[in-house]
């Protein structure tokens, strides 16, 4: 008595149904891979906008030594900001513990005004539209002759802003 293997051909349902999953696996990781890789572009673009923001102001600044040393930059925030000169340097004198958050203002700011203070208004202007919930501030450390130029924006789009940038220099 002779027995005939028989050789099986094609794939059966159960392969090709296994196929199918790992394959459906593999373009999620993908496709996430591809969404993460846009939201750190998105937060690259940010990032970089804001310390082009920071280093702006502190341009104006120099540019304009005689309003620095009349002190109408010591303190400046955006109108109708809850925020405080008081508390984002202490952020800075603890060694970056704590959230030095600048909050935007209320109101739109406009390029008006002279000096400083136009200064201010449009820089003020320029985070609002350059950043998502963008906004600046300058405070001077009172005992010594330095400034902090701060800017905040709201990276994880949620309508609280939750990222700074800032540095400190002497004009």
């Amino acid at each position: 008595m002779s027995t005939q293997i028989q050789s099986s051909r094609g794939f059966s349902m159960i392969e090709v149904m296994v196929t199918i999953v790992v394959i459906a696996f593999g373009l999620l990781g993908l496709a996430s891979l591809v969404l993460r890789g846009l939201q750190a572009g998105s937060d690259s673009q940010n990032r970089t906008m804001a310390v082009k923001q920071t280093y702006d102001m502190a341009d104006r600044m120099r540019a304009n030594l005689t309003n620095v040393k009349a002190g109408n930059y010591d303190n400046l925030l955006p109108s109708g900001s809850s925020s405080s000169c008081a508390t984002l340097l202490s952020a800075i004198r603890n060694g970056g513990s704590g959230a030095p958050i600048v909050s935007a203002g209320s109101s739109t700011p406009t390029c008006s005004g002279s000096g400083a203070t136009y200064d201010n208004n449009c820089w003020q202007l320029a985070n609002k539209q350059q950043l998502p919930n963008g906004a600046g501030a300058v405070c001077k450390e009172a005992t010594e002759n330095w400034y902090a130029i701060f800017v905040s924006w709201d990276e994880s789009r949620t309508g609280a802003t939750n990222k700074t940038f800032w540095i400190t220099f002497e004009p």
